[in-house]
């Protein structure tokens, strides 16, 4: 594992787990296709894979909420660096982080971008600045659609769930924010699969995640936990904010008729809360004891009649 004051390898080749080298080759524009489009390809840390275009705009990376590409990754500044275009292309500004941020091993104040860089922020982030095509960086974007998202639902998938919730938690305990999590499953499921067969239950299952969508910020991260269980990760909302959003989901999804066919079918959710509070000491916090709260509640919530929200005990 890299220290924080370690630079990146300019090669791009990682030592952590979560590393990705991308072929920059895989990255050329097409023969004939303008290589108008200028990206940023995350290839080290959570998120691999993920193109962001960038534009006219000043585009700021780091921990603050307000960034535009947001890094929830603690050796990363709330305001780590900024991109700004200019004549030639794309700048690369250094915005006082306490960690640096390195260009092919460089570490930079200021850098004119160059297709192929390699931007490291903190030990465990990394950007790939890539000049393509159009046809490329629809490509990028559905490969990463596809590393992280569950394909029948559209919501986050189980792997990226995992990530989503470390960084977020390790925010929350750094900067003592409040996060909670939500962990809701099916009731009766298997019978809907029984009864209607299984692209029936799909149907469900999407229409579950549609319903749940619409009820979430876009800061909320949804998930197929597995099978018919899903979770949210609501970033800056207590134990008490959580119950109210759990009660939004099962009264939505209490509410949907889904049509299949000639049947039209009805489902009802069991609900389990947590906090970052349940999860021991704040400081000390791990993924698995806020996980296991929630899920010791949803089964709370089937154990008293299913079709519930349980947020305490």
């Amino acid at each position: 594992m890299a220290k924080l004051d370690d630079p990146p390898n300019p090669q791009g080749e990682f030592d952590d787990d979560r590393t990705a080298v991308v072929n920059l080759a895989s990255l050329r524009g097409a023969a004939g296709l303008a290589r108008d489009r200028h990206l940023l390809v995350r290839v080290r840390g959570n998120n691999l894979g993920q193109a962001v275009r960038l534009g006219a705009q000043p585009c700021t990376l780091g921990r603050h909420p307000d960034s535009e590409i947001w890094i929830g990754d603690d050796g990363v500044s709330r305001r780590h660096a900024r991109i700004v275009e200019n004549a030639a292309g794309h700048v690369l500004e250094d915005l006082a982080s306490a960690n640096g941020t390195f260009v092919n091993g460089v570490r930079v104040e200021r850098h004119q971008l160059r297709d192929g860089d390699l931007i490291q922020l903190g030990p465990i982030v990394a950007f790939r600045y890539s000049v393509t095509d159009s046809e490329q960086e629809l490509l990028l974007g559905r490969l990463h659609a596809a590393s992280v998202t569950d394909s029948l639902t559209g919501a986050a998938n189980r792997d990226h769930f995992d990530h989503m919730l470390s960084g977020e938690l390790s925010y929350a305990r750094r900067h003592h924010a409040d996060l909670s999590l939500v962990l809701f499953d099916l009731d009766h499921f298997k019978s809907i699969n029984d009864t209607y067969g299984h692209p029936c239950g799909d149907a469900v299952l999407v229409a579950v995640a549609s319903a749940a969508r619409e009820a979430l910020r876009k800061e909320d991260v949804l998930a197929r936990y597995g099978g018919e269980e899903f979770a949210v990760i609501l970033r800056a909302i207590d134990l008490k904010g959580a119950s109210a959003l759990a009660e939004r989901l099962r009264q939505l999804i209490e509410e949907l008729r889904v049509q299949h066919g000639e049947h039209e079918v009805r489902v009802t959710a069991s609900l389990g809360c947590a906090s970052l509070v349940d999860a021991g000491d704040a400081g000390d916090a791990r993924p698995e004891a806020l996980i296991a709260t929630a899920d010791r509640r949803l089964y709370a919530a089937k154990e008293a009649g299913r079709n519930r929200v349980v947020a305490h005990g």
